[in-house]
């Protein structure tokens, strides 16, 4: 809506005209849900629309009065610094603002309601800060609470102007920018959830895919190539597929299950390298339970791991296969992945000569002779088990 926007007419003349510039409005309002940094155009949109002359600042803010301090979300028609100075110096301390927070959610308040314009001109908060720019009066929307916060959308202005058109007008949008804002609220929360979800994920020292009931990748973190490449994966339009047949196999078979299920077993790659790979099958009714799953996804596959991050059910699997109690397991494991002895007393914040005695029931249980042979015997345990 361009900044010349024609004013709302006054109740019962041109009615039509009215509704139709506050149905442009609540559109632009939810178009400001998707598009944040629309806010301010919003807000000045608003202003333009709806305001009497000299009524020029609108403004969207978090404030609290225990502690003081405001949040500024959108504005407006502002100067430069007063939102700085306003959120320093005067935020949650003034009459106002004291007195507005008594006020339910959705109500559109009339600073005159709370105090008289005269009551108010003797205030330290008029004389000192709004005095200059004419400001004697308030119109607000209060939007929500959080906790000792409260968000409004406030317009002030000179008193001596007719704000009718504006109050009216308010009562109509209150709701959708109430609406509006806690749709944007959780929307920022869920994008700051799947951020940090997408971070963690290009932090783990493996490859995560999510993929649909057709294989079709869904989702990757920026470990995945380094699969590829190492010739245990193939990556063709999009769509999942190991190097190895026997492994792929195993997919086709966990999609076909009627039984949600996981597998934990060694893909090769080229020159009969293995890698550990973990599969979790996704029921549609879990879905939505799982965190930063993409919607759709059928199956979460791991590959790889770093030393000393080798997943549980490896852990639970070597324990159970050769009667290894879980600290031997876990060291037997750990060996596998690339550690010594001495890197797993530190990470375990043990002393090297406890792990060695770990060492010594893992030898004797696996009928391992040396770390070297238990690695080997270790490394072909799924396909032994598989017989």
């Amino acid at each position: 809506m361009p900044n010349d926007q024609v004013q709302i007419a006054p109740s019962g003349h041109n009615a039509s005209a009215e509704w139709e510039v506050l149905n442009g409005l609540i559109g632009e309002i939810y178009d400001s849900v998707l598009h944040p940094e629309r806010w301010n155009e919003t807000l000045a949109n608003i202003s333009n629309a709806l305001c009497p002359l000299s009524w020029d600042a609108a403004f969207i803010l978090w404030e609290s009065s225990n502690p003081p301090g405001a949040r500024f979300v959108a504005a407006t028609g502002l100067a430069a610094g007063v939102q700085e100075i306003y959120a320093a110096v005067y935020a949650g301390r003034h009459e106002w603002s004291h007195k507005m927070m008594r006020y339910g959610n959705g109500s559109v308040i009339d600073s005159n309601d709370i105090m008289t314009r005269e009551e108010f001109a003797e205030t330290e908060f008029s004389r000192n800060f709004l005095a200059p720019w004419g400001i004697d009066r308030l119109i607000a929307v209060l939007l929500d609470r959080r906790g000792g916060e409260r968000l409004g959308l406030l317009l002030p202005g000179p008193g001596d102007r007719d704000v009718d058109r504006l109050k009216r007008g308010l009562r109509t949008l209150a709701p959708h920018i109430q609406r509006a804002m806690r749709i944007s609220d959780r929307l920022a929360t869920l994008e700051l959830a799947a951020g940090a979800a997408r971070a963690a994920a290009d932090a783990a020292p493996f490859a995560i895919f999510s993929l649909d009931d057709q294989l079709n990748i869904l989702a990757a973190n920026s470990r995945a190539g380094q699969y590829e490449k190492a010739g245990f994966i193939h990556i063709a339009g999009d769509r999942f597929a190991f190097a190895h047949p026997a492994s792929q196999k195993r997919l086709h078979d966990l999609l076909r299950s009627s039984n949600p299920a996981g597998l934990a077993f060694q893909a090769l790659g080229k020159d009969d390298r293995e890698c550990p790979v973990l599969v979790a099958r996704i029921t549609r009714q879990s879905a939505p339970q799982i965190g930063g799953v993409v919607l759709g996804a059928s199956l979460i596959v791991t590959l790889g791991s770093a030393p000393g991050e080798t997943p549980v059910v490896e852990v639970d699997r070597v324990a159970q296969w050769f009667g290894l109690t879980p600290s031997e397991a876990r060291l037997a494991v750990a060996l596998v992945a690339g550690q010594s002895v001495q890197d797993y007393a530190a990470r375990r914040a043990i002393s090297v000569n406890a792990a060695r005695f770990l060492l010594k029931g893992v030898f004797r249980k696996t009928g391992a002779t040396s770390q070297a042979q238990l690695v080997a015997t270790l490394a072909r345990l799924p396909a032994a088990k598989d017989g």
